[in-house]
């Protein structure tokens, strides 16, 4: 070693760190395919299993690049190709650990798209938030890497930021609804307060069935074959009902007038017989009637039943009231319409 000099002497221990440094890549490259990736393979999801595949190559390389700058450091050499390799190897580094971040992020949001499509959620949800989750999470991952690198060669990274920053709110001025129906989809994506399927009903009185839910807007069918577009800032602004949660039963109302004199008590038993014959109409909870009020013209009977789905209400309250009709006819109860007497004075 005394032959060689100190600078051989440094040649040769910087050498050894850097072989070092590969023998510690190899291994740990190893172990992740030989044990790790067998281990997360016997896991339920898939997930992990991506994340292993994504990162393996990385590391390995990320280890040897952090060796060779180490080792070539410790050769204090100060002519003007060291700081350029220094300066090369950082850059690698970051764009490496950049895209390792880049890819985690991804298989994450994509993980989590498909366990929503796997419960059921729109289709179309799917299809355009996670693609722009996407997107976004990868500007992000981008930007931070570029401003890094941006602050290690000590430019004014305060300069880009607050470029990036009027610009972003010109944009979000000029697009100011757009993006707050885009992040009310999020909202929506997020709470699901309905889903692709659900009949609902809007605060201002229309019932639909959701057909899409979109970026900017829902699209919702309703019973007049139409098509109603409806902003995502209003459905998550607004109340609504949803028909179809927490299950596909809903209640149903019958109300019914009989003249002043008529038997209630039998007018009650006909209609619960009338009840248990429609086959919509669920035993349990049993349906019941009630006599409400002594209205202007007549008694006012009101009969509430549950059909077991919201698709099959009016046909249940429409087998009722004929039902009705036709054997208050046969038993001799009356129906009375409004009659107003005038009296004329002489």
């Amino acid at each position: 070693m005394k032959e060689l000099g100190p600078m051989g002497e440094q040649v040769l221990i910087s050498v050894g760190i850097f072989l070092l440094f590969v023998g510690i890549a190899w291994l740990v490259r190893a172990v992740i395919t030989r044990w790790i990736t067998r281990l997360v393979s016997k896991t339920a999801t898939a997930l992990d299993d991506r994340i292993i595949a994504l990162i393996r190559k990385p590391v390995f390389y990320i280890i040897i690049i952090y060796g060779l700058d180490y080792a070539i450091d410790r050769l204090s050499l100060h002519n003007r190709i060291m700081p350029v390799i220094h300066d090369a190897l950082f850059v690698v580094g970051v764009a490496l650990v950049a895209y390792v971040v880049h890819g985690v992020l991804n298989n994450l949001i994509g993980w989590y798209g498909e366990r929503i499509e796997g419960k059921e959620a729109s289709r179309t949800l799917v299809r355009e938030f996670i693609p722009l989750t996407q997107r976004i999470s990868s500007i992000f991952v981008f930007t931070i890497a570029v401003i890094t690198v941006f602050k290690y060669f000590n430019y004014d990274v305060w300069s880009l930021i607050t470029a990036l920053g009027v610009g972003s709110l010109a944009i979000g001025l000029a697009a100011k609804e757009t993006l707050t129906n885009i992040i009310s989809g999020f909202s929506i994506m997020l709470d699901r307060p309905f889903r692709q399927g659900d009949r609902i009903k809007l605060a201002n009185g229309d019932i639909g069935d959701v057909q899409e839910i979109g970026m900017r807007s829902t699209r919702i069918k309703t019973f007049d074959n139409t098509i109603l577009v409806v902003p995502n800032t209003t459905l998550v602004n607004a109340s609504l009902v949803n028909y179809c949660y927490p299950d596909f039963k809903v209640k149903a109302r019958v109300r019914v007038g009989i003249a002043y004199g008529s038997d209630i008590d039998r007018a009650k038993e006909i209609m619960l017989a009338i009840a248990k014959e429609v086959p919509d109409i669920l035993k349990d909870p049993p349906p019941s009637v009630y006599f409400t009020e002594f209205g202007d013209f007549s008694l006012n009977l009101l009969m509430i039943f549950w059909v077991g789905e919201y698709t099959r209400m009016l046909d249940a309250q429409d087998s009722v009231n004929t039902m009705i009709h036709e054997r208050f006819a046969r038993e001799g109860i009356e129906i009375p319409f409004p009659v107003q007497s005038v009296f004329l004075k002489k």
